[in-house]
């Protein structure tokens, strides 16, 4: 007798990051579904141009309040440092929200990502819901282990790299939990006003995102994997091609067939980056050697628009738009990628073998490039640093340097040895399989 399974599918769908990166789920989900099973996949969204995506590729949407009402998750949560949601009013909406619908739908499993709301709001419900987390980073209390250099927000990142490790191997674990970056304390005190239990704690970003069982988007070879539980399954590079099949824009299309010396750039902020980030990338081709470099530049409605953006162009070599593309396709025909410390957009790089320069949006995009300038095939610049002349300094160190395109390709060859799409699959099934349905 076939078994249904009701799996919700909770994240910020608005951000392009992990929309993409949860329709690759639930793809890899139906497709290793058990002949004696029938999953039943709903996605929540406060509304997403995902949405369309989600329901082309057959999956449900669940659209709840409150209805976004910006192009940028950002500009909705009124973001600050160190609180995702930085308004005590929209906190308490979203998880009376998140509450509500989980009471309604009455899922078997939750998965979300990098959401405290869902994180807190499966724990808020009786009976108790199972989930699994799935996120960039294995954020939990050993992570902070991994540490090695302060996020760029905090005066302390200004001091060379080797004096802030030292410093942080000295913090006590206690004082390196109370790191601002990780407090959200506007969402944890939404939290205790709903209800939540305070004999259970919610200090901040690893309570928030407790879960019973976590997929690890990342490379094992990154962490010191004796340091985490079975629990954690680090899965290698998850990024989704649902978006673009086929770039089929004939600009695009002639950046793709070009056989001129011209070195290649593709640069791409995502939604995390912002007006700025993305002006001081069109500048790097309006002088020096940049000029001699042909370039496709995205431009997200989320960030800028895109007459606006065509006004900063003074390189007939520049192609800048704003439409979905294939990433990936770009990614191996580019010399050099000029991009946020999303992860979706790193991995694509890497398994493209493609060198790249990057500037973290968020604390942990930071560590994602951390990850990579260590390995060698990327330079990551800190947000002061972001200006043009900088960035192309450092695009030419990369042209001129074969090891980066050599380390690129090594890491490529590295993530091909890892069966993401089986590993994911197996083991969502085996979490199911163990459930009371």
């Amino acid at each position: 007798m076939e078994k249904k399974v009701k799996i919700i599918i909770s994240t910020i769908f608005q951000n392009g990051g992990e929309a993409t990166r949860a329709l690759e789920m639930a793809k890899i989900i139906r497709k290793h579904q058990p002949n004696d099973y029938r999953a039943e996949i709903i996605f929540l969204s406060h509304s997403s141009p995902f949405e369309k995506i989600a329901r082309e590729e057959g999956f449900e949407v669940c659209t709840i309040e409150p209805k976004a009402k910006f192009a940028n998750f950002h500009d909705d949560f009124k973001t600050r440092f160190g609180e995702l949601i930085g308004d005590y009013d929209v906190a308490k909406e979203y998880l009376e929200s998140e509450i509500a619908i989980y009471k309604r739908l009455k899922p078997d499993i939750v998965l979300h990502g990098f959401y405290p709301i869902a994180g807190i709001a499966k724990r808020m419900v009786t009976p108790h819901i199972p989930s699994i987390a799935f996120l960039p980073l294995p954020l939990t209390e050993n992570y902070l282990d991994e540490i090695k250099a302060f996020p760029d927000e905090l005066p302390m990142a200004r001091l060379p790299k080797w004096l802030q490790k030292f410093v942080i191997k000295s913090i006590p674990r206690k004082m390196m939990l109370k790191n601002p970056a990780l407090r959200h304390s506007v969402i944890a005190q939404a939290a205790f006003d709903l209800g939540w239990d305070k004999s259970q704690p919610l200090r901040g970003t690893f309570d928030m995102l407790r879960s019973e069982n976590y997929l690890i988007n990342d490379f094992p070879f990154f962490y010191k994997k004796e340091n985490y539980e079975g629990n954690f399954l680090f899965t290698g590079a998850i990024y989704s091609e649902t978006i673009s099949k086929e770039n089929n824009d004939p600009e695009i299309i002639k950046w793709l067939l070009a056989d001129n010396k011209r070195k290649k750039v593709f640069c791409t902020l995502g939604t995390s980056g912002d007006k700025h980030h993305l002006i001081e990338v069109i500048k790097v081709f309006n002088e020096g050697e940049g000029k001699q470099w042909s370039a496709i530049i995205l431009s997200p409605p989320a960030i800028c628009d895109l007459e606006e953006a065509k006004k900063y162009v003074k390189n007939s070599n520049v192609y800048i738009t704003n439409q979905f593309v294939n990433a990936k396709e770009i990614n191996e025909k580019a010399d050099v990628v000029i991009c946020h410390g999303g992860q979706g957009t790193l991995q694509t790089a890497i398994t493209s073998g493609t060198p790249l320069v990057g500037i973290a949006t968020q604390p942990e995009q930071q560590i994602n490039l951390e990850h990579l300038s260590e390995f060698g095939m990327a330079e990551r610049i800190s947000y002061w640093n972001w200006k043009a002349t900088y960035i192309r300094k450092k695009v030419s160190k990369i042209l001129s340097h074969t090891t980066y395109k050599e380390k690129a390709e090594t890491l490529n060859k590295l993530s091909q040895t890892i069966p993401t799409k089986q590993l994911i699959g197996e083991r969502v099934w085996d979490i199911i399989k163990n459930l009371s349905l």
